[in-house]
Parts: structure tokens; sequence; C-alpha cells
């Protein structure tokens, strides 16, 4: 036997080494109490919502069959694509000026800000909404300023308030992959373009957008998973009356301490989240291919 044939399981030895400790963290931490909560969905429950010994669908049944659960899914998924849409039109131009600057002063200003809702907590920023959106607050003190109302509005409480301060929360994750992606393009396929008769508008959405698919992909993916679950920032700005799927959940088990029902309603977000990811990347896929013939 040759030293290299002899070196090779070594090798994987090796690198299994190097792989071990992160699956270990992984099955015992985030495997193992996912298993533990879908054993506990299936739990009865007694009239005070405490778990019983035995086996029960009904969780399941009343997600689907009880407006309260089935409505927060499905107001969970409309907030979820228009956040994600607004992250995608908010971001595809942050992420043009930062993939198209030159390095210095300037691009790293643009880039702190772009990140610093990363380095900041959560809680804070949502704080800082509902300074902005309350009664007194900048933006009232706006419409009432410029006429356009008479008395100020009561914004926190609303959609457009959980709308907009959860895009603001989720931007980032959607500039940061489109800016890797347009980084990557070619400068001199635009060009080419150019040259070659096609105007900016032309180049831009034949040559760049379809460039920076993967990125969309990703930022798409990325924001719309993280959307269908967030309840804290939800939660502060719009209270624990907004249908959310992640609010309902949270009210299970802080109010009502039905463990097994936020269990059964957790995995059915779980589930509809993965089936629409699924769904948005089997698209992108089957856009990529038509682009490439």
């Amino acid at each position: 036997m040759s030293s290299s044939s002899a070196e090779a399981p070594k090798g994987r030895l090796r690198g299994l080494g190097f792989v071990l400790p992160a699956l270990a963290f992984l099955v015992f931490l985030l495997i193992v109490p996912m298993v533990r909560m879908l054993i506990m969905s299936f739990h009865p429950v007694d009239e005070y919502g405490q778990a019983l010994p035995g086996f029960t669908a009904e969780q399941y049944r009343r997600v689907f069959t009880e407006s309260f659960f089935s409505e927060a899914l499905l107001h969970s998924v409309f907030v979820a694509l228009v956040v994600t849409v607004l992250c995608l039109v908010l971001g595809y131009p942050a992420a043009y000026v930062l993939a198209h600057r030159r390095p210095g002063l300037v691009r790293t200003l643009l880039l702190l800000a772009v990140i610093s809702p990363l380095l900041t907590s959560v809680v804070v920023r949502t704080y800082g909404w509902s300074v902005l959106l309350s009664g007194n607050g900048l933006v009232n003190r706006v419409l009432v300023g410029l006429g356009l109302r008479s008395e100020p509005a009561n914004l926190l409480g609303s959609t457009g308030a959980v709308i907009v301060s959860v895009t603001h929360v989720l931007l980032p994750f959607a500039i940061v992959p489109l800016t890797t992606a347009l980084r990557n393009i070619e400068p001199n396929l635009g060009r080419a373009s150019l040259s070659l008769g096609a105007g900016p508008a032309r180049t831009f959405w034949r040559v760049t957008v379809p460039l920076s698919l993967p990125g969309i992909a990703a930022g798409v993916l990325i924001v719309f998973a993280l959307a269908m679950g967030i309840y804290i920032t939800p939660m502060l700005i719009g209270g624990t009356n907004q249908p959310l799927a992640g609010i309902r959940i949270y009210d299970q088990v802080s109010s009502v301490f039905d463990y097994p029902m936020a269990a059964a309603l957790s995995f059915v977000l779980l589930v509809l989240t993965g089936v629409c990811t699924a769904v948005f990347g089997g698209g992108f896929r089957l856009w990529t291919r038509r682009l490439h013939g």
C-alpha cells in the first residue's frame, strides 16, 4: 500500500475530529430539544393546560380549525411577504451603491450604517420605533405640522407599524448577501452591454439583475424565514393582540401555560416556513435555468 493511500483515512479521521464538536452541539442543543417538543405536541392536556400522559392530535386539529391560530398563521405569511418585498426593494439600491463604491471613508460609513442595526439590541431598536410612532412622537408631529392630519394618528398597534419596524430590523440581512453578489459581477459585462447598444436600464435588467440572482435568493429566503417567526418587535410595537403566530406561541407559553399547544403551533409554523422557502427556492432555480437556457 502506498503512503498516499495510507494517509487518506487518517486525513478523513482528522477532518471528522473537527466536525464532531459542531455536530454534537447541533444534536444536543437543537435536535434533541426539537424532538422533545415534537413529542410534547402530541400529549393531551387537562382543563388547566397541563400536559398528561398519552397521545393525541387534538392540538394540531385546533391549529387548523380555530381561527385564533389559523388566522395568525396566514397573517404571519402576509406580513413576512410584505417585509421581504420591502427589504428587497429598499436593500437592492443600497447594496448596489455599496458594491460599486470604491474603498474609502464614505464606503466604510455606509457599511457601518447598514450593519449598525445588527450591533444594537433589538429591544433598543424597537423602543426607538415606539418613541417615533407614539402619539406625540416625531412621525405624528410631522403629519400634524404638515396639515396631513388634524390630530395624531394611532400608529402603535397597527399592522403598518409592525411591518415598518420589522423591515428595519431585517433589512441588513437582505443588503449583505445582495452586496456580495453584486460585487462578484464582472464590471466588463456591463460595459460590454452598453457598448453593444443596450441602455443603462436594459443593462440593469438583462445583465445586473440576473447575475445578482444568488444574492436575491439568499436575501429573500433569509428575510422571509426570520420574519415568519419574529415576535419581540411585533409584540412591543403592536402589542400582544397582533395576530401573528410567534406572538400566539409566546402567549401559550407565558400566559396560558399550554406547552403542548405551543409546541404544536411551533411545528406547524416551522413546516409552513419550510414549505414557503422551498417554493421560493424552486422558483429561483427555475428562473436561473430559464436565464441559462
